[in-house]
């Protein structure tokens, strides 16, 4: 079991694909419930492989996961099912359904929930107009651009107040005014309780947001802080 106050505990994890080497080896990391983080890099360091553990995507090939006080060595189906419901995912390929307009994407997971149906219009309505997609509420996702369809991926998984919300790379297809207000989504999330953790290559990002982060290198994970000013610059993200 966790303690309480963290949201995700790993000891000791490996992962590897097939018969290859370890992609990650002997992760140890506490994520404390509240907290924001941003997951660095270079490309390959294993970012995307860190965070489709953290969002139960895949299991370790060694080692101890918690989530929610939940160590998924002893987790089944159902269990597992029901922690994915409290963590929301922004992937690169926003994997979004392309045959239903913004709005439907985005109200999909409340009406999973079984919210009543004025409340949804009310939510994704405000939020859909906060990432400055009023105009596209009603388009399908498949006639959207790149970076719309990012914005309408990142109110998707915000729009249920996750406990959890990873996200790879969300501001990769928006300019820095957008990127900005994104990231002011994100930090309101964080201030309501929301633990975010976003991996990131992006250096204005990092300056601009006094966020600790997660560093990939040589397969393990090292945690900096905004104080350690010798660090900055002198990591590649």
């Amino acid at each position: 079991m966790t303690d309480n106050k963290n949201i995700i505990e790993m000891n000791n994890v490996g992962i590897r694909y097939g018969q290859g080497p370890e992609i990650l080896s002997d992760i140890k990391l506490s994520l404390p419930q509240g907290s924001f983080y941003f997951l660095t890099g270079q490309s390959g360091a294993g970012k995307t492989s860190l965070l489709s553990l953290m969002y139960l995507a895949q299991k370790p090939s060694r080692g101890q996961i918690s989530v929610f006080n939940h160590n998924l060595n002893f987790t089944n189906r159902d269990q597992l099912a029901s922690l994915r419901r409290r963590i929301g995912v922004v992937f690169q390929d926003f994997r979004l359904l392309d045959h239903l307009s913004a709005f439907d994407n985005v109200a999909l997971p409340l009406r999973v929930s079984g919210m009543d149906e004025k409340e949804i219009k009310k939510r994704v309505t405000e939020l859909l107009t906060w990432v400055e997609l009023e105009e596209h509420m009603f388009d399908k996702t498949s006639i959207l651009s790149g970076g719309e369809k990012q914005r309408v991926a990142i109110a998707r998984s915000v729009i249920n107040r996750p406990d959890l919300l990873l996200a790879d790379e969300p501001t990769g297809n928006v300019d820095n005014i957008i990127a900005g207000k994104l990231m002011k989504l994100f930090v309101e999330l964080n201030k309501l309780g929301t633990t975010v953790v976003i991996a990131t290559h992006s250096d204005k990002i990092i300056n601009d947001f006094k966020y600790p982060r997660l560093h990939l290198q040589n397969r393990g994970l090292h945690i900096y802080y905004p104080t350690d000013t010798s660090m900055f610059g002198g990591l590649n993200v």
